[in-house]
């Protein structure tokens, strides 16, 4: 009854020789597409792909990531602490860069003056103080 192509019979970890995989083949024969992208990649391409925005009455054409950037740095300047902290959580990660250098002026990375940090905290502690109402520092 035992077939002669499989001597020790077929049960657990014993598939059937009909269905063993050949010498060469894989086990996954159709596999990741090639070219397929991870979230990374399609993140970037999203944030790449060039947008048109109209700004102080010009129209201009730029990418996702720098509307995004802008939109961030808007807010914190308006006073939003989220955005505010966002910023600079990403300027002590190194997202702010020594790139732009401006001669005759020493500034900290984001090249906002040490006296206008100052001016921006204060404003955004007295904002918050505010906010929280009576009895509360």
């Amino acid at each position: 009854m035992s077939d002669s192509s499989s001597p020790k019979g077929v049960g657990y970890g014993r598939p059937p020789v009909a269905t063993q995989f050949k010498p060469g083949q894989s086990g996954n024969p159709k596999g990741r597409p090639k070219g397929s992208k991870n979230m990374l990649n399609l993140l970037m391409e999203e944030l790449d792909q060039k947008v048109t925005v109209t700004s102080d009455g010009r129209t201009q054409r730029m990418s996702k990531r720098r509307v995004a950037v802008r939109q961030q740095v808007d807010r914190a300047v308006k006073g939003d602490p989220k955005a505010f902290a966002a910023l600079m959580k990403l300027e002590s990660q190194g997202f702010g860069g020594d790139e732009v250098d401006t001669p005759g002026k020493h500034h900290a990375s984001s090249e906002i003056p040490l006296d206008v940090y100052d001016d921006i905290l204060a404003g955004l502690h007295a904002g918050s103080s505010m906010q929280e109402g009576p009895g509360h520092e």
